[in-house]
């Protein structure tokens, strides 16, 4: 049946007041944590199938996100890029969507109104967004997580988990237009977004997938065994401390992360903490430009 733009299965599965989580692609999926972060869930808990866009060249460049042709035996077959949603039931006091969500090319708001078409439909009672960042944070420090939040009560809960509240400004993504149209149609919207260090880079950050799932399992409730998560970021982040070691400017650019850092925590006001030097600001940047995503400190939605 179609919902808004997107095909869903028939029938559609009785779930009990769901819970949505939506990682997007690629805005703020650095280092691949939110993507993963569903697809560690989906795999734990036995995600089902519910739907996709109906036709997601109405919203999608396809030279810019490419299908991807396969060969089985002597057959080709070619897989469109899309939006995909999955459900789980039976965790917990609450039902789950799933969302493997591509950032629009065009018609942004029919894609916002679609989604939240969907969230009617099923009856959602959460939504929350969930990925990464790069920020000018050192890998030698716990990671942080910045979010924001459709109510008070919602923000005092992502704060007792450790989420401080963003205060970012600048360019964000049409999807963000969801968090608002979800809280007026009494949906409790929030995010929550994990800070990884920019000169890392890593295509696939376990301490961050780490330290997202670990913030979801406080949040909403549910248990998982993330030890061998724990011990690959470990192996990660030991293999970044041999490159600082190695790099001398790279290494004082690390200690001078570490100072802010230290300094932002203790003070609890980001304005008050030092600047960065004009050399790493530079450095930083740079990096930015490299990596093909939108630019800006922290793309909170």
């Amino acid at each position: 049946m179609l919902v808004g733009a997107f095909e869903l299965v028939e029938p559609l599965p009785e779930l009990r007041e769901p819970t949505l989580l939506l990682a997007l692609q690629p805005w703020i999926d650095v280092g691949s944590v939110g993507s993963m972060a569903l697809t560690y869930l989906e795999e734990a808990w036995g995600a089902r199938p519910l739907g996709h866009l109906a036709r997601p060249g109405r919203f999608y460049d396809f030279t810019r996100y490419r299908p991807t042709l396969y060969r089985r035996g002597r057959h080709r077959e070619i897989s469109v890029p899309n939006t995909y949603l999955r459900y789980v039931q039976g965790q917990g006091d609450t039902d789950w969507l799933l969302v493997h969500a591509l950032e629009p090319h065009s018609h942004g708001e029919d894609f916002v109104d679609s989604l939240v078409k969907v969230m009617q439909e099923l009856g959602v009672r959460q939504y929350c967004l969930i990925g990464s960042y790069y920020a000018p944070i050192p890998h030698t420090r716990p990671l942080l997580l910045t979010g924001m939040a459709a109510s008070d009560s919602t923000t005092a809960r992502l704060r007792a988990v450790g989420v401080r509240e963003s205060q970012y400004e600048g360019p964000t993504t049409i999807v963000a237009l969801t968090t608002e149209e979800a809280r007026l149609r009494g949906i409790d919207a929030m995010s929550a977004l994990v800070q990884l260090p920019a000169y890392a880079q890593l295509e696939r950050d376990y301490r961050g997938l780490y330290t997202l799932l670990t913030c979801l399992s406080s949040l909403f409730g549910f248990s998982l065994d993330l030890e061998r998560l724990r011990l690959e970021g470990e192996r990660q982040y030991a293999t970044l401390d041999d490159q600082v070691k190695r790099d001398p400017r790279l290494h004082s650019w690390v200690e001078e992360l570490e100072r802010i850092y230290d300094a932002e925590v203790s003070s609890g006001a980001p304005d008050e903490t030092p600047r960065l030097s004009p050399e790493l600001e530079r450095f930083l940047e740079e990096i930015e430009r490299r990596w093909e995503g939108p630019q800006g400190p922290g793309p909170d939605a």
